[in-house]
């Protein structure tokens, strides 16, 4: 069960609120979403931004989260980076303050999380990586950019069977500033409201 900090906040999430230049991306995402569900094949997302530490973590989570709230259970989440870095605090902060759970596994450089919504069966394991590591799918999915930057580094994504640019504003700009948390927490509802207008929309 997803616990009820988090689903409230998926409640209040205002998809008539999305922009239409947004709207045209998201719409594209959906029709491949479909072609995949009717022809019974199994949705990989692999969501990548430059160094899989901030949005692509983001629209990981949540979709991971949605598809679980909207019983999609034949829609898995992936992500993944030019780069390999390591996942941000204010990432870690602006989800925890939403009512995920979030353990750090090890002290690396890079370290692992497990994060889970109240369901402790689908825990997902978060730190920054490539996004064609062993972990992630290597044919049939779908790319999803979430950084100009990435578009520009990785303009093709080998396996993948379309690659969707839906880039999101970098709140990496604001990190150490008195603003850092409201762009890190603004960003958080911009990509759990994309993500969740794709969900109600398949």
């Amino acid at each position: 069960m997803i616990n009820n900090k988090i689903l409230n906040f998926i409640l209040k999430l205002n998809t008539s609120k999305i922009s239409t230049s947004r709207l045209k991306i998201l719409d594209l995402l959906i029709r491949e979403v479909r072609i995949n569900l009717n022809k019974s094949i199994s949705v990989q997302l692999n969501f990548i931004c430059t160094h899989n530490s901030r949005r692509s973590q983001f629209s990981q989570i949540w979709s991971e989260t949605l598809a679980y709230y909207y019983d999609y259970k034949n829609i898995s989440s992936f992500s993944g980076g030019t780069e390999i870095t390591e996942v941000y605090d204010g990432v870690l902060t602006s989800l925890s303050k939403t009512g995920f759970n979030v353990l750090k596994n090890n002290k690396k450089p890079n370290p692992t999380y497990s994060i889970d919504f109240g369901e402790s069966k689908k825990k997902v394991a978060v730190y920054s990586k490539l996004f064609n590591c062993d972990l992630n799918p290597k044919s049939d999915f779908i790319a999803i950019m979430n950084c100009s930057s990435a578009d520009k580094n990785c303009p093709f994504v080998a396996g993948a069977s379309k690659n969707i640019s839906m880039p999101f504003d970098d709140p990496k700009f604001y990190d150490g500033s008195d603003e850092e948390m409201f762009y890190y927490n603004k960003t958080n509802i911009e990509i759990a409201t994309s993500i969740k207008y794709l969900y109600i929309n398949i």
